[in-house]
């Protein structure tokens, strides 16, 4: 998954739905295609945050071996 090329598509997918004119269909089509790139950036934080809490979990305890 590439975040920022999905949060760019997101960015593009609110500029049309902000244009009134949209048929309806397509209007539907583009919310249901913002929703699972939405979804896919949220699974996608959540995996890297916790990626992140690990590390420095890993740097804290060898930050506390090396003081001791």
């Amino acid at each position: 998954m590439d975040y920022e090329k999905n949060i760019k598509e997101l960015n593009d997918i609110s500029i049309k739905l902000a244009d009134e004119k949209l048929p309806l269909e397509e209007s539907v089509k583009l919310y249901e295609r913002a929703e699972m790139l939405y979804k896919e950036c949220g699974y996608y934080l959540t995996s890297e945050t916790g990626r992140v809490y690990k590390i420095k979990q890993q740097l804290d305890q060898y930050n506390e071996e090396k003081m001791d």
